[in-house]
C-alpha cells in the first residue's frame, strides 16, 4: 500500500515509512529508527517530538516517567508505549521527517452544517478534539477509540478529501522544518556591506519605514530584550487578547503558560551552533528591522511582531505553523519566513488566506527563503504562488553556491557565501547566540554577529524592503509588491544567465535594489 497526503492543488505526495521500534529500556522509553541512511541520527529528535506532542512517555528528571500529567509505573511502560504507537515517514517531496499519530486536521466547506459534520464524524468513529481560532469550519479530529491504525487513518484522510462536505483533510503531522542560515561560516565582516550593495542608505532618504507597518518574523523566537530590537516591537498586537503583549509562541499550545512569550527558549551546548539552539530568529529580525546604530535593518523605523513557531530544530506541528501564519496575517503587513518544510494543505490554505484576506483585506506580503540545499528546486513555502521566493547572492554579486534555484525564484539579495558574512543583531543573553562573546565574531558584548547568512538573511532583507514599499504606499497589493521588486531588480551574474523574459533560475529577476524599488513605488500614480 502506497501512503500519501493530498495538497490543495489536488496532487498527492507520497510518504515513505521509516521503521520505528520502541521498547522500554529499564524504566525509560527507547526508540530505534531504521530503513533510511539518516534514521539513526534522527532518533532523539523523533522521540522528543513524540513526547512533546503525543504525550509519549518521558522521564521527568526526578526519576519518574510521565505521559502528559500521568505518572507511569515501570510495569505499565511497555503496554503504554504500544498503545501510543505513532508512525514515522520521509516526505516524498521534501525528504523531511513527518510523524503521525491519531489525529487529522479537517476543514469542512463553508456551506456544511454542524449536523452534517457530526453525522459524518460519527459514521467514521471520529470526534472533534479542538476547533481553530482562525477558521470556524476547521477542526482537529481524533480517533479516540483507536479504531484505525496510523496508516489506515492516513488513507482515511485521502478518502475524506473527496467528500462533498470536506474542503481538505490531512494527518495532523508533526514535521521537520529547516532554518535557512548558511551552515558554512563565512569570514568575519563588521561593516553592513549588504545594505550598501542594495543602496539602502540612499533609499532611506525616501523612507526609513513607518511604525504603522509591521514585519512579522516567524521563526525560533526573537530576543525582545535586545537593545536594537525592543524599540521596534509592536506592543499589544491583538487588542482583544490582553495577554498578547508582544507576540506569541505557537510551538506550544494556546493554554501553555508561555504561549504569549515569543523569546528564544531552547539552548543546548555548543551554544553558538544552530542545532539545539533558538538563535536564528533574532538575527532575521535584525536584518529586517534592526533600529541601529550598530546593526541597522532594512526597515529601521518599521515595527516588529515576533511569532515563535520552532523550538530549535525539534519537529513542529504543521497545524500550529499554519495557525501562526493566520495570526501574523491579522496583525502584520509583511510575513518573513526564513525556513522551509514539507507541504501541507493546512499551511497552503493559511498562506492563501493570508495573502488574499490578511492586512485588513489587502493581503499580507509573504516573503520566504528559497533554501540552502544547492538544489534545482525552490523549497516550500517559498515555492507557493502566494509567496515571494528569495535566493542568496554574495559580496561578489554572484549566486551563493548553497542557494536553491528554480522557476519560482523571484529575486536574490546579498548574503553569505563569498568573502563576507552579514552583521546583524544576535541573541543578547550572555553566552548564547552565533557570537557568544568574541570581538572577532561581532563584539565582546555578544549583541551582534558578523557571520549570519544563507537565504535566511536574504529573506528578511527583502521583507524589510517590502515594508518600506508599504510605508510609502500602504495600498499596494502583494502582487504589486512582487512585481515592483522584480521590475526594479538589478541583473547580476554571468552573461546569459537570464531568459528572454528577464528571469534566471539562479538569480530570479536579479538582485534587489532598494533605491530603484522605492523610486518605482513613488513614481506610481495614486
Amino acid at each position: 500500500m502506497t501512503l500519501g497526503y493530498r495538497t490543495t492543488d489536488g496532487s498527492i505526495v507520497t510518504l515513505k515509512p521509516i521503521a520505528a521500534q520502541s521498547t522500554p529500556l529499564g524504566d525509560a522509553p527507547a526508540l530505534k529508527l531504521s530503513g533510511r541512511e539518516y534514521a539513526a541520527m534522527s532518533t532523539g529528535r523523533v522521540l522528543r517530538a513524540a513526547q512533546a506532542h503525543f504525550d509519549y512517555p518521558a522521564p521527568d528528571g526526578d526519576g519518574a516517567v510521565r505521559a502528559g500529567a500521568k505518572t507511569v509505573a515501570a510495569d505499565e511502560l511497555g503496554a503504554l508505549m504500544a498503545r501510543k504507537r505513532f508512525a514515522v515517514f520521509e516526505d516524498g517531496e521534501s525528504g523531511l521527517l513527518r510523524l503521525a499519530y491519531r489525529e487529522l486536521v479537517l476543514r469542512f466547506r463553508a456551506d456544511s452544517t454542524r449536523v452534517q459534520q457530526a453525522q459524518l464524524l460519527k459514521k467514521l468513529g471520529l470526534s472533534k478534539r479542538s476547533g481553530n481560532a482562525f477558521h470556524a469550519q476547521q477542526f482537529v479530529v481524533v480517533d479516540a477509540a483507536r479504531r484505525y491504525s496510523v496508516e489506515a487513518l492516513i488513507e482515511l484522510a485521502l478518502q475524506l478529501g473527496e467528500q462533498a462536505l470536506v474542503e481538505f483533510a490531512t494527518p495532523n503531522f508533526i514535521s521537520q522544518y529547516t532554518r535557512c542560515a548558511s551552515s558554512a561560516p563565512p569570514s568575519p565582516a563588521k561593516a553592513q556591506w549588504h545594505l550598501a550593495m542594495v543602496h539602502a542608505r540612499q533609499a532611506w532618504a525616501l523612507s526609513q519605514g513607518r511604525k504603522s507597518i509591521t514585519v512579522a518574523v516567524l521563526d525560533d523566537g526573537v530576543d525582545v530584550d535586545h537593545p536594537e530590537l525592543k524599540a521596534r516591537l509592536k506592543r499589544k498586537p491583538d487588542p482583544q487578547e490582553p495577554r498578547d503583549l508582544l507576540g506569541r509562541d505557537f510551538y506550544v499550545p494556546d493554554s501553555a503558560a508561555d504561549h504569549f512569550d515569543p523569546r528564544p527558549k531552547r539552548f543546548r551546548m555548543p551554544f553558538d551552533q544552530m542545532n539545539g539552539n533558538d538563535i536564528h530568529g533574532s538575527c532575521c529580525a535584525g536584518v529586517a528591522v534592526g533600529s541601529g546604530p550598530r546593526g541597522f535593518g532594512m526597515a529601521p523605523r518599521c515595527s516588529l511582531l515576533p511569532v515563535k513557531i520552532f523550538h530549535a530544530d525539534d519537529l513542529a506541528s504543521d497545524a500550529r505553523v499554519a495557525d501562526a501564519v493566520r495570526y501574523a496575517a491579522q496583525f502584520a503587513d509583511v510575513i518573513s519566513c526564513s525556513w522551509g518544510g514539507p507541504r501541507s494543505p493546512d499551511l497552503q490554505a493559511a498562506i492563501a488566506d493570508a495573502s488574499t484576506q490578511g492586512r485588513a483585506g489587502r493581503g499580507a506580503v509573504i516573503v520566504c527563503a528559497a533554501g540552502n540545499d544547492a538544489a534545482p528546486r525552490v523549497s516550500y513555502p517559498a515555492a507557493d504562488a502566494h509567496c515571494i521566493a528569495v535566493g542568496a547572492s554574495t559580496d561578489a554579486r554572484l549566486q551563493a553556491d548553497y542557494s536553491n534555484s528554480g522557476a519560482q525564484l523571484a529575486v536574490v539579495a546579498p548574503s553569505s557565501g563569498g568573502a563576507k558574512g552579514i552583521f546583524c543583531t544576535d541573541v543578547a543573553l550572555p553566552g548564547r547566540g552565533f557570537n557568544i562573546g568574541s570581538v572577532a565574531a561581532g563584539g565582546a558584548d555578544g549583541l551582534f554577529t558578523n557571520d549570519f547568512g544563507g537565504t535566511s538573511s536574504a529573506t528578511p532583507l527583502v521583507a524589510g524592503l517590502a515594508a518600506l514599499m508599504l510605508s510609502l504606499k500602504p495600498q499596494l497589493s502583494p502582487a504589486q509588491v512582487a512585481a515592483l521588486l522584480k521590475r526594479s531588480a538589478v541583473k547580476i551574474g554571468p552573461p546569459g544567465s537570464y531568459d528572454a523574459n528577464g528571469h534566471s533560475k539562479a538569480y530570479g529577476h536579479g538582485m534587489v535594489d532598494a533605491l530603484k524599488t522605492l523610486q518605482a513605488v513613488k513614481a506610481l500614480k495614486p
